[in-house]
């Protein structure tokens, strides 16, 4: 029986695919479905920067300061002044497009019926994140899309869904 579904977002298309699944699952399921966008700590591609000042994410020129979660304090958040202008301004795009994300998901599964539905955004490495996110909340089951918005050192080191399903003790379904 499945209580708990993590299913991990990031925008693309294996991810939204994933995201259908999760939300077919929790519904058959009567499951609670945890939805979660983790945020890389590396530089925004100059793309999405472009899209970023064009939906004012971030205000040109603004500094905004880093909110990551406190493993200290569950549901808490710390601030990372020591980051460098650049550094802040990537993690502030990053959790902007994150919440946006995961607030299209949640919209698709609370149409879909689904009562427990509950978003996080995290920050560092996806499949460590994902991992963690899975054990703190006792998931049942991981559902990923086989392919993200990963970047060629993704393509030469593993994918996250492949890491995930190495790391992690809970069942893991990948989505193509």
């Amino acid at each position: 029986m499945l209580k708990t579904i993590l299913v991990a977002a990031d925008g693309s298309d294996h991810a939204d695919r994933a995201i259908d699944w999760a939300i077919e699952l929790a519904a058959a399921h009567d499951a609670r479905l945890l939805l979660i966008y983790v945020a890389p700590h590396r530089e925004v591609p100059p793309d999405l920067r472009r899209m970023a000042a064009v939906e004012h994410i971030v205000a040109p020129g603004g500094v905004e300061t880093l909110s990551v979660a406190d493993p200290a304090y569950p549901g808490g958040a710390v601030a990372r002044p020591d980051l460098g202008e650049a550094a802040a301004r990537s993690a502030t795009i990053y959790r902007e497009i994150g919440e946006r994300v995961l607030d299209a998901a949640r919209l698709r599964a609370e149409g879909r019926g689904i009562k427990a539905v509950e978003a996080m955004v995290e920050h560092g490495d996806p499949a460590d994140q994902i991992v963690h996110a899975a054990e703190r909340h006792h998931a049942d089951l991981i559902v990923m899309g086989r392919r993200g918005h990963g970047d060629l050192k993704g393509l030469l080191l593993g994918s996250v869904s492949h890491k995930v399903c190495q790391l992690a003790d809970t069942a893991c379904l990948t989505v193509k």
